[in-house]
């Protein structure tokens, strides 16, 4: 199923995207840094092609690793940031050979819906209890993996 661009997305409490294929999904919704789309188009000389991410949400100005375990407001919507959303091989394959390297550790958020709401695109500002300090690209460092 391609990636389409939406005006607005209606999000509900306990699952994700009304009509999205991972509604009901165990990381119904994922985000993804513009930051490090552009770092990446640079660094390979080719134009941003956002969709081929395939991440539900594409965000700007913050590090989506530090809202791993934290609870944030976009808009209406409350969302809680559960992990870290690996890349997979596939980046290599659709956008080019090298991608996947370069997301690793920046790969983006899979998240959770706590207050269902709508969501407009365009400019909307984020609230959170943190403070953030890493930059939009920052890779995030794997310091310690559960037993299992």
């Amino acid at each position: 199923m391609p990636t389409r661009v939406h005006e607005r997305l209606s999000l509900s409490a306990g699952s994700g995207i009304e009509g999205d294929r991972f509604e009901q999904g165990r990381y119904p919704i994922t985000f993804f840094s513009l930051e490090v789309a552009e770092e990446i188009a640079t660094t390979f000389e080719m134009p941003i092609d956002i969709e081929l991410y395939r991440r539900n949400i594409i965000i700007s100005g913050v590090n989506l690793c530090e809202l791993i375990g934290q609870q944030f407001r976009i808009g209406e919507v409350l969302f809680e940031g559960i992990a870290h959303c690996n890349p997979c091989t596939w980046m290599d394959a659709m956008i080019t050979k090298g991608v996947y390297r370069e997301m690793k550790g920046r790969g983006g958020l899979r998240a959770k819906v706590l207050e269902g709401g709508v969501l407009r695109l365009g400019k909307a500002n984020l609230k959170s209890d943190i403070i953030f300090s890493k930059s939009a690209t920052e890779a995030m460092v794997i310091s310690r993996l559960p037993k299992g």
